[in-house]
């Protein structure tokens, strides 16, 4: 028996088992179905801001512009002495970044963790599901697994891990599935921070810090997920044909970007720390057209990151589907807004700066 089949036998004897125990029969450390409101209710230490903090900087160095957006954003503070904490980048791809999260980016994070004195921090991800990537040789090879190791995490890939399943209320568009499945090692798991890219996407338009824990969720729910927007798996077959795609294709990709939303409902980061070294402006998610913005940007809120990294998008200049939309009205953005996974609205953030002189330009695209 090969992993990948050794795998699918442990993700159907948990699926099996876990069905029965429903909605609220797993319970993770990171808070199973978070308080929308209050996601990680021990994790403040002060006041908690009346906005949604949003830091962009630049330094002389990633190191230094990474330090920078952090600490406009809040800081590490909210990692307690003797947590476990899971650094979450992008590896969907063995390309390199902005196909993937600068190792820099990853390697400065990592530190910061530690310097709250942390029990443990896991650097782990699960890689693409449209070709069969070891995600630990994709580290590699991208010098994301040293640049872990030289700050002294720990580096996992959830190829082959165990499942469990997780169905949280308002998870609407997983319902005929009963859920979804997320790693058991999530679990252990105290706090997370998500170390998503700046970029387009082929399929979801954009990928950002809603979509990346996508990563977090088993090889056959994302077949299942994308199986739902049929009007895409048209249009594709149609071109890959040498065909013009069919007309009045239905709106399909309406129920794909909610699906990528709900997972959140399950997975909920303590932290984004967002490379925008150099972005993907169209095309994505492993290959586009990039521009270098060397932006970090950082938040505790979901929304408000992506609103600003959709912005950084149409400040460069992007792809008419987002170019020609508010940010708001972005399917992603309207269902986070609808399951109240962050800011509603531009006057619920704050946006603080350093080394950004375009800061008024980028946010007079959060319209």
């Amino acid at each position: 028996m090969d992993k990948k089949d050794a795998t699918l036998q442990t993700y159907r004897r948990i699926t099996r088992r876990d069905f029965l125990k429903g909605a609220g029969g797993i319970t993770l450390g990171i808070g199973l179905y978070p308080s929308v409101n209050n996601p990680h209710p021990r994790q403040e230490r002060g006041k908690r801001p009346s906005k949604s903090v949003v830091g962009l900087a630049r330094g002389e160095s990633v190191k230094e512009a990474v330090r920078r957006a952090v600490s406009l954003a809040g800081g590490m503070g909210l990692i307690r002495p003797g947590e476990t904490v899971l650094v979450k980048p992008n590896v969907n791809t063995a390309d390199p970044y902005p196909g993937t999260t600068n190792p820099e980016v990853v390697h400065e994070v990592v530190k910061m963790v530690w310097e709250q004195d942390p029990a443990r921090v896991i650097v782990a991800d699960r890689s693409s599901m449209g070709v069969p990537y070891d995600t630990m040789d994709a580290m590699k090879k991208l010098r994301l697994y040293q640049a872990a190791k030289e700050a002294k995490a720990e580096v996992m890939s959830f190829d082959y891990d165990r499942w469990v399943l997780v169905n949280p209320p308002r998870a609407d568009h997983w319902q005929e599935n009963l859920g979804f499945h997320i790693p058991a090692l999530l679990g252990k798991v105290d706090k997370i921070i998500a170390i998503p890219v700046i970029k387009t996407h082929a399929i979801a338009y954009f990928t950002m810090s809603l979509k990346i824990f996508i990563g977090l969720i088993h090889i056959n729910d994302r077949y299942l997920m994308h199986g739902k927007h049929t009007s895409y798996r048209a249009i594709s077959r149609a071109r890959a044909q040498g065909k013009e795609p069919p007309k009045d294709l239905p709106d399909t990709y309406s129920i794909f970007a909610k699906m990528i939303v709900e997972t959140g409902l399950a997975v909920n980061p303590s932290l984004i720390v967002m490379d925008g070294t150099k972005a993907f402006v169209s095309g994505g998610p492993a290959q586009g057209d990039a521009v270098k913005p060397n932006l970090i940007v950082a938040s505790r809120d979901r929304i408000a990151n992506d609103v600003t990294g959709l912005a950084i998008l149409k400040k460069y200049g992007t792809e008419e589907r987002i170019q020609q939309k508010s940010v708001w009205e972005q399917a992603q953005i309207k269902r986070a807004v609808e399951l109240g996974l962050g800011a509603k609205e531009l006057s619920q953030m704050e946006l603080r700066s350093e080394g950004v002189p375009e800061l008024e330009e980028i946010k007079a695209q959060m319209v």
